[in-house]
Protein backbone atom coordinates (compact mmCIF):
# COMPACT_ATOMS: atom_id res chain seq x y z
CA UNK A 1 0.00 0.00 0.00
CA UNK A 2 1.46 3.49 -1.12
CA UNK A 3 0.56 6.81 -0.29
CA UNK A 4 0.44 7.82 -3.91
CA UNK A 5 -2.45 5.00 -4.34
CA UNK A 6 -5.03 7.29 -6.24
CA UNK A 7 -8.52 5.46 -5.75
CA UNK A 8 -11.40 6.34 -8.26
CA UNK A 9 -14.60 6.27 -7.07
CA UNK A 10 -16.96 4.10 -9.77
CA UNK A 11 -19.33 6.19 -12.22
CA UNK A 12 -23.18 5.60 -12.42
CA UNK A 13 -22.43 3.25 -14.83
CA UNK A 14 -20.08 1.38 -13.22
CA UNK A 15 -22.38 1.21 -9.81
CA UNK A 16 -25.17 -0.04 -12.62
CA UNK A 17 -23.24 -2.76 -13.72
CA UNK A 18 -21.88 -4.14 -10.78
CA UNK A 19 -25.38 -4.16 -8.97
CA UNK A 20 -26.35 -6.34 -12.33
CA UNK A 21 -23.01 -8.55 -11.86
CA UNK A 22 -23.30 -9.01 -8.20
CA UNK A 23 -27.10 -10.03 -8.16
CA UNK A 24 -26.35 -12.65 -10.99
CA UNK A 25 -22.94 -13.65 -8.94
CA UNK A 26 -24.82 -14.18 -5.92
CA UNK A 27 -26.62 -17.33 -7.21
CA UNK A 28 -22.90 -19.29 -7.25
CA UNK A 29 -21.19 -18.42 -4.17
CA UNK A 30 -22.04 -21.44 -2.18
CA UNK A 31 -21.22 -23.14 -5.01
CA UNK A 32 -17.92 -25.34 -3.57
CA UNK A 33 -16.73 -26.10 -6.95
CA UNK A 34 -14.87 -23.52 -8.77
CA UNK A 35 -16.67 -21.03 -11.51
CA UNK A 36 -16.04 -20.86 -15.11
CA UNK A 37 -16.33 -17.01 -16.08
CA UNK A 38 -16.73 -16.40 -19.32
CA UNK A 39 -14.54 -13.44 -21.33
CA UNK A 40 -14.42 -12.04 -24.72
CA UNK A 41 -15.05 -10.17 -27.44
CA UNK A 42 -16.58 -9.90 -30.99
CA UNK A 43 -17.38 -13.60 -31.52
CA UNK A 44 -14.14 -14.87 -29.20
CA UNK A 45 -14.82 -16.04 -26.40
CA UNK A 46 -13.07 -18.24 -23.42
CA UNK A 47 -13.62 -19.41 -20.33
CA UNK A 48 -11.54 -18.99 -17.00
CA UNK A 49 -11.72 -21.28 -13.78
CA UNK A 50 -12.18 -18.81 -10.84
CA UNK A 51 -11.01 -20.23 -7.06
CA UNK A 52 -13.72 -19.85 -4.86
CA UNK A 53 -12.02 -17.23 -2.68
CA UNK A 54 -11.53 -15.23 -6.17
CA UNK A 55 -15.58 -15.39 -6.25
CA UNK A 56 -16.13 -14.32 -3.38
CA UNK A 57 -13.57 -11.28 -3.45
CA UNK A 58 -15.08 -10.27 -6.44
CA UNK A 59 -18.19 -10.56 -4.98
CA UNK A 60 -17.13 -7.88 -2.44
CA UNK A 61 -15.42 -5.60 -5.01
CA UNK A 62 -18.61 -5.61 -6.84
CA UNK A 63 -21.19 -5.05 -4.12
CA UNK A 64 -18.77 -1.79 -2.77
CA UNK A 65 -18.82 -0.82 -6.96
CA UNK A 66 -22.34 -0.87 -7.05
CA UNK A 67 -22.27 1.27 -3.70
CA UNK A 68 -20.65 3.94 -5.27
CA UNK A 69 -17.28 3.13 -3.28
CA UNK A 70 -13.62 2.89 -4.54
CA UNK A 71 -11.93 -0.68 -3.99
CA UNK A 72 -8.46 -1.65 -3.46
CA UNK A 73 -7.15 -4.62 -3.49
CA UNK A 74 -3.85 -4.83 -1.01
CA UNK A 75 -1.66 -8.18 -0.76
CA UNK A 76 -1.87 -9.36 3.33
CA UNK A 77 2.02 -8.92 3.46
CA UNK A 78 1.97 -5.79 2.43
CA UNK A 79 3.77 -2.47 4.57
CA UNK A 80 1.80 0.61 5.49
CA UNK A 81 3.05 4.02 6.60
CA UNK A 82 1.43 5.40 10.23
CA UNK A 83 -0.51 7.75 7.83
CA UNK A 84 -2.02 4.62 6.06
CA UNK A 85 -1.90 3.06 9.10
CA UNK A 86 -4.00 6.07 10.55
CA UNK A 87 -6.61 5.97 7.53
CA UNK A 88 -7.37 2.48 7.93
CA UNK A 89 -7.68 2.29 11.61
CA UNK A 90 -9.83 6.06 11.43
CA UNK A 91 -7.41 7.50 13.91
CA UNK A 92 -5.37 10.19 14.09
CA UNK A 93 -1.30 9.53 13.28
CA UNK A 94 -0.35 10.23 16.54
CA UNK A 95 -2.39 8.08 17.93
CA UNK A 96 -0.94 5.62 15.57
CA UNK A 97 2.48 6.24 17.05
CA UNK A 98 1.56 5.80 20.32
CA UNK A 99 0.14 2.72 19.91
CA UNK A 100 3.31 1.36 17.85
CA UNK A 101 5.76 2.57 20.74
CA UNK A 102 3.51 0.89 23.75
CA UNK A 103 4.01 -2.15 21.65
CA UNK A 104 0.42 -2.63 20.81
CA UNK A 105 1.07 -2.90 17.05
CA UNK A 106 4.63 -4.15 15.86
CA UNK A 107 6.79 -2.19 13.25
CA UNK A 108 9.80 -1.64 11.81
CA UNK A 109 11.98 1.38 10.59
CA UNK A 110 12.97 2.10 7.14
CA UNK A 111 15.66 4.75 7.39
CA UNK A 112 13.97 6.67 9.77
CA UNK A 113 10.60 6.52 8.87
CA UNK A 114 8.06 3.37 10.57
CA UNK A 115 6.75 0.40 8.46
CA UNK A 116 3.54 -1.39 9.37
CA UNK A 117 2.61 -4.94 7.89
CA UNK A 118 -0.76 -4.66 6.83
CA UNK A 119 -1.62 -7.79 8.37
CA UNK A 120 -0.97 -6.25 12.17
CA UNK A 121 -3.10 -3.19 11.70
CA UNK A 122 -5.94 -5.23 10.42
CA UNK A 123 -5.02 -7.83 13.74
CA UNK A 124 -5.16 -4.99 16.33
CA UNK A 125 -8.42 -3.80 14.32
CA UNK A 126 -9.87 -7.19 14.75
CA UNK A 127 -9.09 -6.83 18.29
CA UNK A 128 -10.09 -3.95 18.97
CA UNK A 129 -13.76 -4.64 17.67
CA UNK A 130 -14.27 -7.76 19.47
CA UNK A 131 -13.27 -5.66 22.59
CA UNK A 132 -15.87 -2.85 22.01
CA UNK A 133 -18.42 -5.73 21.15
CA UNK A 134 -17.67 -7.38 24.24
CA UNK A 135 -18.15 -4.25 26.08
CA UNK A 136 -21.36 -3.25 24.30
CA UNK A 137 -22.99 -6.84 25.35
CA UNK A 138 -21.91 -6.03 28.87
CA UNK A 139 -23.74 -3.23 28.84
CA UNK A 140 -26.98 -4.44 26.95
CA UNK A 141 -26.62 -7.31 29.59
CA UNK A 142 -27.34 -4.66 32.44
CA UNK A 143 -29.91 -2.77 30.99
CA UNK A 144 -31.45 -5.17 30.54
CA UNK A 145 -30.98 -6.66 34.84
CA UNK A 146 -31.88 -3.47 35.14
CA UNK A 147 -35.13 -2.99 33.21
CA UNK A 148 -34.05 -0.40 31.23
CA UNK A 149 -35.70 0.05 27.68
CA UNK A 150 -33.54 1.65 24.99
Amino acid sequence: MTATTELIPPTQQDARLAATAVSRLSDYLDRPDDIKLQIGKEGKQEYIAMPQMVVLLLSQILKETASGHAVSVVPVDSEMTTSEAADYLNVSRPYVIGLLEQGKIPYHKVGSHRRIRLEDVAGYKKRQMATSYAAMEKLQAQAEDLNMEY
